[in-house]
Order: C-alpha cells, then sequence, then structure tokens
C-alpha cells in the first residue's frame, strides 16, 4: 500500500519548450536520493495538461525506467471519457505503475452519479489500482467536487479504488468525513504542495503528494508521525513552513515557475521554461524565493551560502 511522501515530478522543457529527457532523468534521481517513498508523474505539478497524448506516454516511459522499480510510480490520468480513460490505462499497465492517480471528465458536468460510474468502470477495467483525484480549487475540476458517501459508494462498488487524493478548499474536514466511511486499506493523500500537512495527518492522511524540490521538509515530518512524535511533527512543519508557502501559496502556475528556478539554480536542469500559457512571475519574485531557500539546511539551498 502507498504510503508517505510521493512527489509529482515536473517535466523540463528546453528553452524551445521541448521535453529535455535529461534533466527529466536528474530529476527522478535527485528525488530517489531524499528519500522519496514514491514518484508520480502527469500530474498538475508535471505539466500534464500541456503535454501531448505522446508525450505523457514518454514522459512516463522515462520516469519508469529511470526508478527501475525502485520506489512504486504514480502515472496521472485526465481522460475526457470513461473508455478513453480506461484505453490509457490498458495502453500504461505494461509500465507496471503502483497506482493510476485519476482526475474526472471534466467539460461537462454530468452530475455526481456519473463521475462514480466513471471511476468504477475504469477500476474494474484495470488491474491497476486507482487514486480518485479530488482538486476543486483548479477552476476546470470546481464542479466535480464529491461527497464523503458520495467517494465511499465508489469503494464499496469497486476494491479496485485504492486511494483519494483530496486537496484545496477544507481538505482535512474533507478527509475527516471521509475516512470512517472507507474500509481498511483505503490510503488517503493531501497535496496542494503541502501546505496543509499536517491538519492532513490528524484527518486520517497516509501521506502527501507535493511538487519536487525540498521534500526533505515532508519527510522529516512523515518520519516523526510515524514515531508518534506530534510535537515534532509539528515543530518541524512551522520550521519550513516560509519555504513552502513561498512556493506554494501564490498559486499552481507560480509553484511550478519557483520549482523549475530552484533547480535550475542547482544545476539539474539547463532551462526553467514553463510551457505557455502562463503567469510569468517578476525576478523580485523568484529571488525572494531564492532567500527563504537559502535560510535552510536543505539540498536545494546555494552550496556558498548554505547555513551550518
Amino acid at each position: 500500500m502507498l504510503s508517505g511522501i510521493i512527489p509529482i515530478v515536473f517535466v523540463p522543457f528546453d528553452s524551445s519548450g521541448q521535453i529535455d529527457p535529461a534533466g527529466l532523468r536528474r530529476i527522478v534521481q535527485f528525488e530517489l536520493a531524499g528519500g522519496a517513498d514514491g514518484l508520480g508523474i502527469n500530474g498538475f505539478a508535471s505539466e500534464a495538461y500541456k503535454l501531448s497524448d505522446a508525450e505523457r506516454q514518454r514522459t512516463a516511459e522515462i520516469v519508469t525506467y529511470e526508478l527501475g522499480g525502485a520506489i512504486p510510480l504514480v502515472i496521472g490520468l485526465a481522460a475526457g471519457s470513461t473508455e478513453a480513460a480506461i484505453a490509457q490505462a490498458r495502453d500504461l499497465e505494461a509500465l507496471g505503475p503502483a497506482a493510476y492517480m485519476v482526475l474526472p471528465p471534466s467539460t461537462m458536468n454530468n452530475g455526481p452519479q456519473a463521475l462514480i460510474d466513471h471511476y468504477v468502470h475504469v477500476a474494474q477495467a484495470t488491474e491497476v489500482p486507482l487514486m480518485v483525484q479530488q482538486s476543486p480549487h483548479i477552476p476546470q475540476y470546481a464542479h466535480c467536487l464529491l461527497s464523503a458517501e458520495q467517494l465511499a459508494e465508489m469503494v464499496h462498488r469497486s476494491m479496485g479504488i485504492r486511494y483519494f487524493k483530496i486537496e484545496g478548499g477544507g481538505a482535512s474536514e474533507r478527509m475527516q468525513a471521509l475516512a470512517p466511511l472507507l474500509p481498511p486499506g483505503v490510503g488517503l493523500f493531501g497535496g496542494v504542495g503541502g501546505l496543509t500537512f499536517l491538519d492532513e495527518l490528524e484527518a486520517g492522511a497516509a501521506g502527501v503528494i507535493p511538487g519536487v524540490g525540498f521534500n526533505e521538509v515532508f519527510q522529516q515530518a512523515w518520519a516523526a508521525w510515524k514515531e508518534g512524535q506530534r510535537a515534532r511533527v509539528r515543530e518541524r512543519l512551522t520550521h519550513y513552513q516560509p519555504l513552502v508557502s513561498a512556493v506554494s501559496s501564490k498559486g499552481h502556475e507560480f509553484s511550478l515557475h519557483a520549482r523549475k528556478r530552484l533547480m535550475q539554480r542547482l544545476g539539474l536542469i539547463e532551462s526553467a521554461y514553463v510551457r505557455s500559457p502562463s503567469i510569468q512571475p517578476s525576478e523580485a519574485e523568484i529571488l525572494e524565493v531564492f532567500a527563504v531557500a537559502d535560510q535552510y539546511q536543505l539540498r536545494i539551498a546555494q552550496p556558498e551560502i548554505k547555513p551550518r
């Protein structure tokens, strides 16, 4: 069963906006070296919504082969129909993912029962466990929010649904409502860069699915949580909150730019290109992120000014 810190890797591009495979491999190795419990690809943090179908297949293959089975891989799916989602799931089965993180079809508002049926039918069509992703903070998915009872119905109809990623406004409260309705062995995860990780842990989360770059922050908190040291969890997350907020509290596109610029500064990628359309942060905003990152004893900090 998946648990712990499972970052979604971003997809590096060259200066012309084409996928940089070597950079992607280096990002995977960076997160492996940092002790990630799993990795994800083709989520929001991967700019999956800006990739073609062929590119999403390619990035999944690159990450799979680079991991070599070292840790579990979660692959994101965001098809516009049940039939397309089933086809994508079957095409990717050969890569052996630990789970598919599945967004709902969102172009039309077909109501909650259609979404429940969608997930059940996809789960029944693949051997790979499903992670149902609820992301109402993303405008395209705001109308796809389901109640705890509706989410629980999916699990009781198909045991292929093994995980939920609950993020956006009120995530911890939504987890708290869902957890008692689920059978044993179904995991809950938070997201949104780990901004509310402590609240999610207290609500029953089995981990968090953040972006890349500084996951020592969450690894320290997770290790303390497993040892029952709640005060230590709070202390660690409070200590690092300025960095988490600097990167993740200004919206998704800002976080993409910030993480890519941090990794470019570290020498892991040559270009910090984010595909269009996007909101370009000012250089002052990026320098502010750098300054906050350099206050901590983290791999992402500049070596020459890293605190002792």
